[in-house]
């Protein structure tokens, strides 16, 4: 995450080198991501930029974790919209990344960080990986729903009910993605698969 020295920075100046810096993200694989295309079309110094942040994994998670705050914000509206229903939240997460995916430049930084993160596993990788920002935290989610949608009292089932949630929604924003699937049909997969799950949470407690 960014150093002090970045926060303390005009807003203004933090705006263009977030923008370039997602620009580059966008516009290249993580692999070759340049510092020195960042700085330059920040009109910053390479040496400034290293008093902001780290390196570039240290850039890239903090722009997941601006992505993930807005996630959050909306996950807590469709929370209290849905009455806490597990479905209509992913439902309505969907929707809100779908959007943000019209825009050419957020779904190129996502894709390019998806493919990235998930074809290389060298050990390096791994360690930077697990720093990254998950879509979401199953403890935030889990205070956000209505607990008697499940057919069971255990919090740690209802957790792994949550993370299985989440794992389809992910796998079904990089199926959109890339295979360039429309909203309604995007929408429908997913709504398919969650009333699997939706089926397991809330049917009988014997079956």
């Amino acid at each position: 995450m960014p150093f002090d020295t970045f926060y303390n920075l005009p807003e203004e100046k933090r705006k263009k080198i977030i923008d370039n810096a997602v620009k580059e993200f966008s516009d290249n694989p993580f692999s070759e991501v340049s510092i020195n295309k960042i700085v330059k079309n920040s009109e910053i110094s390479r040496g400034s930029f290293y008093t902001y942040f780290a390196d570039k994994y240290d850039l890239l998670i903090y722009l997941l974790a601006t992505f993930k705050q807005n996630v959050k914000r909306i996950m807590e509206e469709a929370a209290i919209d849905q009455a806490g229903d597990l479905k209509q939240l992913i439902i309505g997460l969907h929707k809100y990344i779908f959007d943000l995916y019209q825009n050419e430049t957020n779904q190129k930084f996502i894709f390019n960080v998806i493919i990235y993160f998930q074809t290389h596993l060298d050990e390096e990788i791994k360690n930077k990986k697990q720093q990254l920002p998950d879509l979401a935290d199953c403890d935030d989610v889990f205070r956000l729903l209505d607990l008697k949608q499940f057919n069971f009292s255990s919090e740690r089932k209802i957790k792994q009910t949550i993370d299985i949630a989440f794992s389809i929604l992910k796998t079904n924003i990089y199926n959109t993605v890339s295979k360039k699937i429309d909203f309604q049909n995007s929408k429908q997969s997913l709504e398919e698969y969650l009333d699997i799950l939706e089926y397991g949470y809330r049917g009988n407690k014997n079956a």
